[in-house]
């Protein structure tokens, strides 16, 4: 089968575009209605994406759910804070939810290759709503003790284990592999604004209904989600003929993703950024009290910056899509990712922080985007979610290491040098991937 899945039309009567998907909008001249320019402008540049009506009900049910989603991250630190009064207990419930996600990363991406992608997410995006659900009545009825927040944390951290490979497999199946950057891109965009809005709504939710509430949001963001993924005309990509055990699958993806230059490349790239690039983020508090000399409203500025940031370069990415080439993309991301960290750690203010921030997200989104998109093009159908768990395993691993370096590091030299050195290998490793010859030939 094709790497290249045609989505047909929702209604068979409707005539297909030369690409076999559906016009975003009748001309307006059909209508005897003068075309208004503004609006054409916007469409050519908007990417093509948008056009495919399954990608288009894919972002419906993912914006309700990424909502949903820093809703209930905001409440469970907050609920257990206020329940045990510990941070250690903070921390416990955190690495509760992220060692699930580094343990089923491999299985779960051998599960979205064995499986219907659609069943699979079903199935884990019912187990969010449910495990929701339940903390909600726990919460509510004043029976959220540690241990059941713990394995709240459990139950998510696995589910997100399965869901994040598959969707950016689902992705790949659904867009041709030359509109993967642009749906990449609108893709990041829906996750960053929920960034913005999410803790924020979470926030007025916790000051008024309690915990109890941001958890039912978090059980009824699924709704949209599993209603989408019931719906349409969904590729089914083609199923593995022979049988191979768990362990043999996860085997052979590992396997494929060392051989494959490029994938190779971008692989090693990702780890680089997860685990030097993304390991700095937990110390912010950290840097806003020492070196910025200020508090929980300076911190909340610099999170709503980057949140801003990723947001603003989503878009932007978004609109000129069509004309990038991954590997430039990420030459481009390597510098300002690095440099815009090393200013952060060298930054005596606010004022000199905030374009820092702004340049590490953008940043991010173009390295994502460009490592992304590489991987769903160069992986075969029945390989993809393996090697999108990869990737996936890079942060969700490399992140909390990285921590764990950089606290390690800072009893030799001042933390903020460690993470400004870190940013300089981000940034150098960065750059030797977008240069492979295998990553310029897929262009």
């Amino acid at each position: 089968m094709s790497d290249q899945v045609k989505v047909s039309a929702a209604a068979d009567d409707e005539p297909l575009s030369p690409g076999g998907v559906l016009p975003l909008a009748s001309p307006p001249e059909a209508a005897g209605q003068p075309p208004d320019r503004m609006f054409e402008r916007l469409v050519r540049r908007s990417p093509e994406a948008l056009r495919l009506p399954a990608f288009r009900l894919y972002l419906a049910g993912l914006g309700p759910l990424s909502l949903g989603t820093w809703m209930q991250l905001v409440a469970l630190g907050y609920l257990t804070l206020q329940v045990t009064g510990s941070v250690t207990a903070v921390g416990l419930v955190g690495a509760a939810d992220g060692i699930p996600a580094v343990l089923l990363s491999l299985p779960a991406g051998a599960v979205g290759d064995r499986y219907p992608r659609r069943m699979v997410l079903v199935v884990a995006t019912t187990a969010l709503g449910l495990t929701s659900l339940g903390l909600a009545l726990a919460a509510g009825l004043g029976r959220a003790s540690l241990p059941v927040l713990v394995g709240a944390a459990v139950c998510f951290g696995a589910a997100d284990a399965f869901n994040a490979p598959t969707r950016q497999a689902l992705v790949a199946d659904l867009v041709p592999k030359e509109q993967l950057v642009g749906a990449a891109t609108l893709t990041s965009s829906v996750g960053s604004a929920a960034r913005i809005v999410g803790p924020a709504v979470g926030g007025l939710l916790l000051g008024t209904l309690g915990a109890a509430s941001c958890f039912l949001a978090m059980a009824a963001s699924v709704v949209p989600f599993l209603l989408v993924l019931s719906r349409g005309r969904w590729p089914s990509a083609s199923r593995p003929t022979t049988e191979m055990g768990a362990v043999r699958r996860m085997l052979e993806g590992l396997l494929w993703s060392r051989q494959d230059r490029a994938v190779r490349g971008v692989l090693i790239g990702s780890l680089t950024l997860g685990l030097f690039g993304i390991g700095y983020m937990p110390y912010l508090p950290v840097f806003a009290k020492d070196q910025l000399h200020g508090g929980g409203q300076v911190l909340g500025v610099m999170y709503s910056v980057g949140g801003l940031g990723a947001l603003l370069g989503g878009v932007t990415l978004s609109l000129v899509s069509r004309r990038l080439r991954r590997d430039r993309l990420l030459l481009a991301a390597a510098p300002l990712y690095s440099l815009s960290l090393f200013g952060l750690t060298r930054a005596p203010d606010l004022a000199l922080a905030i374009p820092c921030l702004a340049g590490i997200s953008l940043g991010f989104m173009a390295a994502n985007t460009a490592m992304l998109t590489t991987l769903q093009t160069a992986a075969p159908t029945m390989m993809r979610a393996r090697v999108l768990s990869l990737y996936s395993l890079a942060f969700t691993a490399g992140g909390p290491l990285g921590t764990l370096l950089y606290a390690g590091l800072s009893h030799i030299v001042p933390l903020f040098t460690a993470i400004a050195g870190g940013a300089v290998v981000v940034g150098l490793v960065l750059l030797w991937s977008a240069t492979r010859p295998a990553l310029r030939a897929l262009g």
